[in-house]
């Protein structure tokens, strides 16, 4: 006996016989769900959209049209999706299921993302999008330079004193191949945008390189490695790209922000539609929270 209670026919033969009971409970199939419109829910449409979408996936996943018999099992498998569908809201299966509420907010959101997304932006449009966010496109300056380290651990109070003796050096002629303190870092750096110094210099150097004239040593120029004298040889300002150079951002980043205004906008009007409190704790609640420390008060 144990063991046909562990049976998988067992097991199926019970959930079906609570199926039965609960649908003679209910007494019949499962009604729309309030404000639903359509057909009364003992009749299923499936339309010809259903049909074609369901065969053309078929097509696509399997490189070929399904055959009779396949087709009839797609059909039926859209039926019984929608008779699914129909019972388990009918059971209440979508209440309290935070899995089924966040699809739901998806599939609002998705919407209003396709009705933002009907309107190309004009290219004047993208033109004062640029110009309102024009960090976000602005082409860094360049520059090319050749430095001297000044190691500040190894000389220590007197490296600042070392590397000014050193820059009045190289101002009169010194060879810079000759000068310094060695340091992995390549003594002449190619014309670079100001990121790409940055990353390797760091913030505070790559800020106070923007202030240093050209042909002339310079410094020091303080760096997260110590000192540095620097001859900056080349230098092209930052400037604001042309539309053309960036259009393909500018559209995804425009389309984005009015996506975002609009789903901020309709959330806006439907909030106004919703009377929302909230409950009190209770007084049990009231003493943990005090005990507890962890949360406000109210």
């Amino acid at each position: 006996m144990g063991k046909f209670f562990r049976e998988p026919l067992f097991h199926f033969l019970l959930i079906g016989a609570g199926l039965f009971l609960l649908f003679g409970w209910r007494g019949g199939p499962a009604s729309l769900p309030a404000g639903q419109t359509g057909p009364p829910s003992g009749k299923i449409l499936v339309t010809q959209d259903d049909i074609e979408q369901t065969t053309a996936t078929f097509t696509k996943t399997w490189q070929r049209p399904p055959t009779e018999e396949e087709a009839k099992g797609l059909f039926e498998d859209l039926v019984r999706n929608e008779i699914y569908y129909r019972e388990a809201l009918a059971i209440g299966l979508d209440r309290d299921d935070g899995v089924i509420r966040r699809r739901m907010r998806q599939k609002m959101e998705f919407i209003l993302e396709d009705i933002s997304a009907q309107t190309e932006p004009t290219d004047e449009e993208l033109l004062a999008y640029i110009k309102k966010h024009p960090d976000s496109y602005r082409v860094d300056p360049q520059i090319a330079f050749r430095h001297v380290y000044v190691n500040a651990t190894r000389r220590g109070k007197n490296a600042e004193a070392d590397a000014r003796q050193i820059l009045a050096k190289l101002n009169g002629g010194m060879d810079p191949n000759t000068a310094g303190d060695p340091i992995l870092l390549d003594a002449e750096i190619k014309l670079s945008p100001l990121w790409d110094i940055k990353k390797q210099f760091g913030e505070e150097f790559s800020r106070n390189l923007l202030e240093l004239k050209s042909g002339k040593w310079d410094g020091p120029v303080r760096s997260g490695y110590g000192l540095h004298l620097v001859l900056v040889e080349k230098r092209v300002g930052g400037r604001l790209p042309e539309l053309k150079e960036v259009r393909d951002t500018v559209r995804r980043d425009l389309m984005a922000s009015r996506q975002k205004e609009l789903k901020d906008a309709a959330y806006a009007k439907l909030r106004e539609r919703y009377l929302v409190t909230v409950e009190k704790p209770k007084a049990d609640d009231k003493r943990a929270s005090r005990v507890g420390g962890g949360g406000a008060q109210p």
